[in-house]
This record gives C-alpha cells, structure tokens and sequence, in this order.
C-alpha cells in the first residue's frame, strides 16, 4: 500500500495530475480540494494516496490533507458508493460540512452533491452517522482532556501565586485577566510570569 508520494509536479488539471518520482511518472486523481491545495508545476509536492484495485487495473487517488484521505475511504466503505461519488464529494463539499450534513442527516445538503442522489444520500446516512458519531465523540473527549489540563495549570498557578505571598482572590483575579488575553493553553511558568503583571 502506497501511503504518500513526494515528487516534481508535473502536470495538474482539478481531477488529476501527474507526480514524478525518483524518475517515475504517477498518474494520480484527485477532488478539486486537493487541486487548490497545489502548488505550481515544477514545485516539490507531498500527496497522500489511497490505493484501489479493481478489474486488474491500479488507480491511485491523492489527497493533500488527512481528513480528505480518511473521509475518502470512510465513503468508498459504504456499499454501493465507489470512488468517484466519494471524490465528487470532496470536490463540492468541505470535510467539516459532510460530516455535519451527514450527522444531522441533513439530505437537501446532501443531494446538492453531483452524483448523489436521495437514495445515495440515506445510504451514506445510514452506514456512516454512527462512525462519523464516534469520530465526533472522540474529538470530544480530546477537547474535554485539553480543558482538564488547562484547568489543573490554572490551579497549579492559583497555588503557586499564593505561596509568593498574595491572596486567592488577587492571584484568581490576575489569572482571569490572563485567560481572557491569551488564545491557547499555557504552560503553569508562563501563566504565573503573566499573571504577576496584574497581581497586586
């Protein structure tokens, strides 16, 4: 199984392109979301690959990100649906809306998908809203641990604040100012050297 291929691009249309290789020439389809994720010709490019074989004939299948990849074979997974509807799907519709469409089984989005139709689009509800559930849970649950070791820093630093000599109150007062500046999680030392710019 070929995971990825990283070579000169030598030739890209929104379908597909041709990658070379060490002196090998890849013929490789694509959704059109890779294609805008190209570079030019001439360029070095990395493409994830999907390898199907059907009636003796190899086809590769290229992506440029990991979630295309792995809804790409989560689609062609589904029985009946082959790896046209499954790039026709990628080209006309961001991963996140799928999955939504799909999870609130919305069909009017669905249907809208060249290639899909009513009947297509229950049988993709069907078979992929449980995985597509746990996929979602799972992603959860991250969220869920990342907010539980943002919680524990904070507390670390409330602690750690309060050793320096000031109150509860004053050192949870400059670590809401913090939170409230900052976009991501930080780690306890650097909480604790901005939260003594407002500490009293």
């Amino acid at each position: 199984m070929i995971a990825y291929l990283e070579g000169k691009l030598v030739e890209k249309n929104p379908t597909h392109l041709i990658l070379e290789v060490n002196g090998v020439g890849y013929s490789i389809d694509i959704p059109v979301s890779t294609y805008t994720n190209l570079g030019e010709t001439g360029q070095m490019a990395k493409i994830l690959t999907c390898q199907q074989v059907k009636d003796d004939e190899l086809k590769l299948y290229g992506f440029a990100t990991k979630p295309e990849k792995e809804l790409f074979e989560l689609v062609i997974s589904v029985n009946g649906v082959g790896p046209r509807v499954a790039l026709s799907i990628l080209s006309c519709i961001p991963v996140e809306e799928f999955q939504r469409s799909v999870l609130q089984e919305d069909l009017d989005v669905l249907t809208t998908i060249s290639g899909v139709g009513k009947k297509t689009a229950q049988r993709l509800i069907v078979e992929l809203k449980e995985k597509l559930g746990k996929v979602d849970l799972a992603e959860r649950e991250d969220l869920k641990k990342k907010e539980i070791t943002w919680g524990e820093a904070l507390n670390e630093a409330v602690l750690a604040l309060i050793s320096l000599g000031y109150t509860r109150a004053d050192a949870q007062r400059a670590l809401d100012k913090v939170s409230q500046e900052v976009q991501e999680a930080l780690p306890v030392e650097e909480l604790i050297k901005r939260a003594l710019k407002y500490a009293k």
